[in-house]
């Protein structure tokens, strides 16, 4: 059993794991990341469940799949009616503080928190209604604002950033008055960034010249994969007929700002963690709830399995964690609730004896094993379910009612050459599939997904008026108009 500790845990909005500095890339600069790292673990193979907010957070919070709990866009979001982990933390006595973006439903669920600071929740507690409209035959409209929201990678200052800085004025308030604290805590603060726009104040933008920025792999219109799936994503985003190469330049270089600014933050709440002691007697972990293409394969933001969607950063440090390790083992947000659980020595109750994932604790400390890992797909941008598994170093993406796409992950980590085009069946493609469908049904939970969409619908008042309520890029932060594009 691992040595109880307070905790904080930072999460952040849209950060690729390609995208920090002790991973190896070329340019981004993530100093407070990479010192966690450094005197910690960097799970180099960690995924998220869902490349959306809403899916993936409430997986964090449950441990469980979107497939077992039902949330599967950004218009089904938890509501406090499935057990959390921070549920079993606030039941074990220990103070259970949230700051910042939650996306849950509302702060009017019991979302196991004993407190909520200036949180973010879905808009007036319904979300991205328009989302929903994946369960009709048409699906859901094309969207302007999409692309726009990406046009606005220039220096500025979004309203995002601003909400960044007043979370970390609020956790290091947080952390000042618990510095005599009697009883044990569990902080989580969490960051809307690097969420787009990628509009960065100007010594930010300054970091990131255009002309030094790596380019993403298979951006251009001739080079991008030809299957339906990316294409019908490009396609709803209005992204099909491609980008110029100063466009892409800028998102990268908006980017990576945005990210050396959410680091920047985290960086003042560890350094008044140190002025204040609290350092060696307390865990730190960072992860992030999906990814962002970045142009990669032609596309911007999010909604897919290829590793820049669904792959995350994930770093810890503290007491009983060894310092400089990388662990290879693949580890996804459903170990978050039994690993957090055990790092502040609270117990999992007999309801929690069916979470499908594990304690890291073994693999943080030398014992890793070898183990599939698991995501899904539900929301806007798909026409229908889909889902990846990934088996050593080959993985599978699984479209109900399209082909699927095969990649070799050690040969080729960019996924540029899928083994499924050539029309040829892969033997490995059989296997993964297998694997796959020993989990669930994929068609099943696509219908489920469906019904339960159109049903959520209803409560609304039905496709018409969903259809009416417009679509948002981006949610708003407490206090803040939403901004609705009408289709």
């Amino acid at each position: 059993m691992t040595e109880a500790a307070n905790l904080v845990v930072f999460l952040s909005d849209n950060h690729n794991r390609e995208f920090l500095g002790s991973a190896g890339h070329s340019m981004v600069k993530t100093p407070a990341l990479d010192s966690i790292a450094d005197r910690g673990v960097r799970f180099e193979n960690a995924y998220c469940t869902s490349p959306l907010c809403c899916p993936s957070r409430a997986a964090i919070a449950t441990g469980r799949y979107p497939h077992q709990t039902g949330y599967w866009d950004n218009a089904l979001a938890y509501d406090g009616s499935v057990p959390t982990w921070h549920h079993r933390v606030r039941d074990a006595g220990y103070e259970m503080t949230a700051i910042g973006k939650l996306h849950f439903r509302s702060m009017e669920d019991d979302n196991g928190l004993s407190e909520e600071i200036d949180t973010m929740h879905i808009v007036e507690a319904k979300g991205a209604l328009i989302s929903l409209l994946r369960a009709t035959q048409d699906g859901v409209p094309r969207r302007k604002a999409h692309r726009a929201i990406y046009e606005d990678s220039v220096p500025g200052e979004a309203e995002y950033q601003v909400y960044d800085r007043r979370i970390t004025d609020q956790a290091v308030d947080w952390l000042r008055q618990r510095k005599t604290a009697d009883k044990p805590w569990v902080l989580l603060v969490s960051y809307p960034s690097p969420h787009p726009p990628f509009k960065v104040p100007q010594r930010f933008w300054d970091m990131y010249p255009l002309e030094d920025v790596p380019m993403p792999v298979q951006w251009r219109p001739d080079d991008r994969p030809n299957h339906p799936a990316p294409e019908y994503l490009a396609w709803m985003n209005h992204l099909q007929d491609g980008f110029s190469e100063e466009f892409v330049r800028r998102v990268i270089a908006g980017y990576c700002g945005l990210i050396t600014h959410t680091d920047e933050q985290i960086g003042r709440v560890l350094g008044e963690m140190a002025t204040l002691g609290m350092t060696e007697n307390t865990r730190v972990l960072y992860t992030s709830d999906h990814g962002e293409a970045a142009g990669h394969h032609g596309i911007l933001g999010k909604a897919n399995h290829y590793e820049h969607g669904i792959g995350v950063p994930l770093v810890m440090a503290g007491p009983g964690i060894p310092g400089g390790r990388v662990v290879e083992q693949f580890a996804s947000h459903v170990d978050l609730f039994p690993t957090i659980v055990e790092a502040v020595g609270a117990a999992l109750s007999e309801a929690d004896t069916d979470l499908p994932g594990v304690s890291l604790w073994p693999a943080i400390t030398g014992r890793e094993t070898s183990r599939d890992v698991f995501a899904e797909y539900h929301a806007m941008g798909s026409r229908n379910s889909g889902f990846a598994i990934r088996h050593e170093n080959f993985k599978l993406i699984y479209h109900v009612d399209m082909p699927s796409q095969l990649f070799d992950l050690g040969a080729d980590p960019f996924e540029e050459n899928d083994l499924s085009s050539n029309g040829a069946d892969h033997p490995k493609s059989d296997e993964l599939e297998s694997r796959l469908r020993q989990m669930l049904d994929p068609e099943a939970v696509d219908s489920r997904s469906k019904a339960h969409q159109a049903a959520h619908m209803e409560k609304f008042g039905g496709i018409d008026t969903v259809r009416k309520a417009g679509i948002f890029s981006r949610s708003p932060i407490p206090g803040s108009e939403v901004e609705l594009e009408h289709v």
